[in-house]
């Protein structure tokens, strides 16, 4: 059992995640009632939906990382939650898809901020030793979000039109606003006055390619990322093609889900117990065969079982939070605070570049071959990650 416990500091700040990463997903179903039912959008908008979630942090990202090491990281925090409140509350006023779209879009952009700024604040108030469970406890909370945000966002819309969910969504943003108040000042400006974004960013690249060890967590996240799209969208056909029903494919992800959390806290109780790339490896190894698994059962036509199919998903969840969270010690452990922003908002611009791809890619191979072969081809990446992964076992 862990022997020095979180700071209250810390405890404070994962508490105000709470609202900050459920504020992220709750009106997720609602946005999609509105485009598919009250709009009857086309199914290439919800294509453009996707774009408009995921590209800032292709686009914008870097900056914003490098705006987050020239500022206060309380402050980032502070007005990246009231930004996300402001553009949530505006989609209330949507008078079409293309509106709402761009609002999404400007959402997400405040929303670089943020994540760069949290793993900020874990790096500064917490010791190495404590950074491994620290980043456990914060991916639970938000593995948990994306459970239960959606979950009651389905609910409000049982009572309340789409656009009265946007509005309760953005006074969950203000709450973790209020919840962050109670937090101390952390980080002060740091870059240096003549340096320029663009420099900045550079500086950054030029840190990851000089740390051998830095420079492969972040690929072989990257690859972890690109992995895992290239089978993600394809779950849905794949539970069909298997013959199980909607309520499967619904309990297939809610596994995924629950994987992740439970992952994750056995990760957050416990300090560095073995070094982060084991957890790594092993996670990437875990992940490939589950994938491999659901691959070759489709491919052979191998019917599995109900509670197994679930199962699977399960594990699943947890291989990636074994993946995850040591990533995120790696980065604090290796970058400078003056620094952490930029490189956690290059991790994200990589990982979302994956996001923007890999699915095309996996459409393809299940197109030429089946849907198995995507499972399968992206076990396979992931088995290369898991081998590069224990090269580095002595290292971080």
């Amino acid at each position: 059992m862990p022997t020095n416990p979180l700071s209250r500091d810390l405890r404070r700040l994962l508490a105000a995640q709470l609202p900050a990463d459920f504020a992220d997903w709750l009106d997720f179903v609602a946005i999609g009632a509105l485009l598919a039912y009250v709009w009857q959008a086309e199914p290439f908008v919800f294509a453009l939906l996707a774009v408009s979630m995921g590209a800032p942090y292709l686009l914008i990202g870097p900056f914003a990382g490098v705006l987050v090491d020239r500022m206060a990281t309380r402050q980032v925090l502070i007005l990246s939650n009231l930004g996300r409140a402001v553009m949530t509350a505006a989609l209330f006023l949507a008078p079409d898809w293309p509106v709402l779209l761009a609002l999404v879009f400007c959402r997400s952009a405040v929303d670089t901020f943020y994540t760069p700024a949290k793993q900020a604040a874990i790096q500064a108030l917490t010791e190495p030793d404590q950074r491994n469970r620290a980043n456990g406890f914060s991916h639970a909370i938000n593995q948990s979000s994306k459970i239960a945000a959606p979950a009651l966002g389905g609910v409000f819309l049982i009572w309340l039109a789409p656009q009265m969910v946007f509005l309760i969504n953005a006074l969950v943003s203000l709450l973790a606003v209020v919840m962050i108040l109670r937090l101390p000042a952390i980080g002060v400006t740091r870059a240096a006055p003549d340096e320029n974004i663009l420099h900045s960013i550079r500086d950054g690249m030029r840190t990851v390619r000089g740390k051998p060890v830095l420079r492969a967590a972040l690929l072989m996240m990257a690859a972890g990322y690109f992995a895992m799209f290239f089978y993600d969208t394809l779950i849905a056909p794949l539970t069909r093609d298997l013959g199980f029903s909607q309520t499967v494919l619904g309990l297939s992800l809610a596994a995924v889900g629950a994987g992740g959390v439970a992952g994750a806290l056995v990760l957050g109780t416990t300090n560095r117990a073995l070094r982060p790339f084991v957890w790594i490896a092993g996670g990437f190894a875990i992940g490939a065969s589950m994938t491999v698994i659901l691959g070759m059962s489709e491919v052979t036509s191998t019917p599995l079982h109900v509670i197994l199919y679930i199962a699977l998903f399960g594990i699943l969840g947890i291989a990636s939070a074994m993946s995850v969270v040591p990533f995120r010690t790696i980065i604090q452990d290796a970058v400078s605070p003056d620094q952490i922003g930029r490189i956690t908002a290059l991790s994200e611009a990589i990982n979302t570049f994956a996001l923007l791809t890999a699915p095309f890619i996996g459409a393809a191979i299940a197109a030429t071959f089946s849907i198995g072969a995507a499972f399968i081809a992206g076990g396979l990446v992931m088995c290369g990650a898991a081998i590069r992964a224990l090269t580095l076992r002595d290292q971080g």
